[in-house]
């Protein structure tokens, strides 16, 4: 298994924060798939921002190939880590048909999710098959700040 990290984590973009109760973060992440990348590897695709909950998680991706599905979920450690060997579950999206190009939508129910006051980080990882090289994965989580009372 490894670890890779979309265009956006590369560069070092900051994680985002709500500056007010009302507003909504919104996590762009690309990723371009590569030769190499095989089943059970995980792309760190952006922040899951502290103290914030998750909303909604859109993916669109490019044909993986035969049988290819995705795990859409939060990873192990802090957003922006290089440590090797991190974990991700899938909080968001199990299991979901990416064999061809189309748009996968959270199939999950987030709300178990807790809030950290760390910035955590979400990513997709390769299920079914070892994913085609050259197709490009989009995918935009919404997130929400914690209210309080809720977790």
């Amino acid at each position: 298994m490894a670890n890779s990290r979309s265009k956006q984590v590369v560069a070092g973009i900051a994680a985002i924060h709500p500056t007010d109760a009302s507003a909504l973060v919104q996590v762009v992440g690309e990723y371009v798939t590569k030769t190499g990348d095989v089943i059970g590897d995980i792309v760190e695709m952006g922040a899951f921002p502290r103290n914030c909950v998750l909303v909604d998680v859109v993916v669109d991706n490019g044909a993986l190939g035969a049988s290819a599905t995705l795990d859409v979920g939060v990873m192990s450690g802090e957003y922006g880590d290089a440590v090797l060997g991190r974990t991700m579950g899938a909080e968001f999206v199990q299991t979901a048909a990416a064999a061809t190009a189309g748009v996968i939508r959270r199939n999950r129910v987030a709300s178990g999710v807790a809030s950290s006051n760390l910035d955590r980080s979400w990513g997709i990882k390769f299920q079914g098959a070892n994913p085609a090289a050259s197709q490009t994965i989009r995918a935009v989580a919404l997130f929400a700040p914690k209210l309080p009372g809720v977790a």
